[in-house]
């Protein structure tokens, strides 16, 4: 805590909140996953939503420099973004939402390989790839249980079929999996089986390579590792219970907010917007500078905790859109004082936490942070 003591002594003074994004943590988590999958199988990254919300530039710089050079994102503009930032490397770039019309160039022109999810994307690739006399990359996604994206069985065995994949340099066949946190579930094996029959609808000069496994993916052992596997959540450190003991995984993420003020409410007052917490006894708040602008919901409001001093301080009466109320009563009064820095969520246990008693999960926790936070990258 000292040295976290010593980084916010570097924020500005204007600054209300803080993110700190520990870029090591990032890091090892990549090396501990690429060491744990299959032999010769790759692991890529998922930087999709600006890296969760944690910066997709600082974040690939990291992935890159312990030798990632395979990325995910979920449009085109994220990808383009990863092109420009890393001008002249050797990255392979992929796009999980395929190509929208009239964006075909866009991929040509900054390299970028498109996860293709429908038979009309496929057609429109195609075309796109005899019109300009290219063999053009691609990823085709085959839907085998998520009911979202990727091709249907039958599409896929209307497009092996025909002539459209012959412009096509596919890469790798891929699915996604719907219920891989649940290592119990029957679901994944019908998604195996699935993806299995799905390939053999391809000649192997059309895909021989193949990617199924998300970060839970992963931990359900080598037959759903393939030959990519796409981690995102993992690589933060916000491991589900899916991986229990296999590996040690760091969360990366810490975040703060200043104290504005501290105050007494006397009993049988009411706090914030409609009065939904009434003081039971004398209280003393302290107001915290972050609210529903800066991603805490107002389900949060009477719910769950912050921490000062290192004490579970509850959040109560309703969440604001720039401020919360945490309950100090019970710290001594000189301990909570104006400026000082509140701790929102940090490591997994209170950012699981504070993510349930909004109703929600890390991943919508991580990913909503808005742009009032000060961020601080630590290697």
């Amino acid at each position: 805590m000292i040295l976290m003591q010593t980084l916010l002594d570097t924020v500005p003074p204007q600054a209300p909140c803080v993110l700190h994004i520990d870029l090591k943590a990032i890091q090892d988590n990549y090396l501990a996953l690429s060491g744990f999958i299959q032999a010769g199988a790759l692991c890529a990254a998922v930087l999709k939503a600006d890296a969760y919300g944690l910066g997709q530039d600082a974040v690939g710089q990291a992935l890159y420099n312990v030798g990632c050079r395979d990325f995910f994102f979920a449009y085109v503009d994220e990808a383009i973004q990863a092109r420009n930032t890393f001008l002249g490397k050797d990255l392979n770039l992929y796009v999980f939402n395929g190509v929208l019309p009239n964006t075909e160039s866009y991929f040509v022109d900054h390299n970028l390989i498109p996860c293709l999810i429908s038979k009309e994307q496929v057609k429109r690739w195609s075309h796109y790839a005899q019109k300009l006399s290219l063999k053009l990359p691609c990823l085709l996604h085959v839907d085998t249980g998520m009911g979202r994206e990727g091709l249907t069985f039958d599409d896929l065995k209307e497009v092996s079929q025909s002539d459209l994949l012959d412009p096509l340099d596919i890469r790798y066949i891929m699915s996604h999996m719907a219920n891989s946190n649940n290592s119990g579930s029957s679901k994944n094996k019908i998604q195996l089986d699935r993806f299995l029959k799905a390939r053999q609808l391809l000649p192997k000069t059309k895909a021989s390579l193949a990617t199924f496994a998300n970060s839970s993916g992963i931990t359900l052992g080598d037959t759903y590792q393939f030959d990519l596997v796409r981690p995102g959540m993992a690589l933060y450190g916000y491991k589900n219970e899916s991986y229990g003991t296999l590996l040690d995984l760091k969360p990366c993420l810490r975040t703060f907010a200043r104290i504005l003020l501290t105050r007494h409410v006397p009993k049988g007052e009411t706090l914030g917007y409609n009065c939904t917490h009434k003081c039971k006894r004398d209280t003393r708040i302290a107001l915290v500078s972050v609210g529903h602008r800066d991603g805490i919901l107002r389900a949060a409001s009477n719910k769950g905790y912050v921490l000062i001093n290192g004490k579970p301080a509850p959040i109560i009466g309703t969440v604001s859109m720039d401020v919360l109320m945490a309950d100090v009563t019970d710290q001594p009064e000189s301990s909570v004082h104006s400026n000082m820095w509140a701790e929102i969520y940090g490591d997994i246990t209170s950012t699981r936490e504070f993510a349930e008693n909004e109703g929600t999960s890390v991943y919508e926790l991580l990913v909503r942070h808005g742009t009032r936070y000060h961020r601080i990258y630590t290697a």
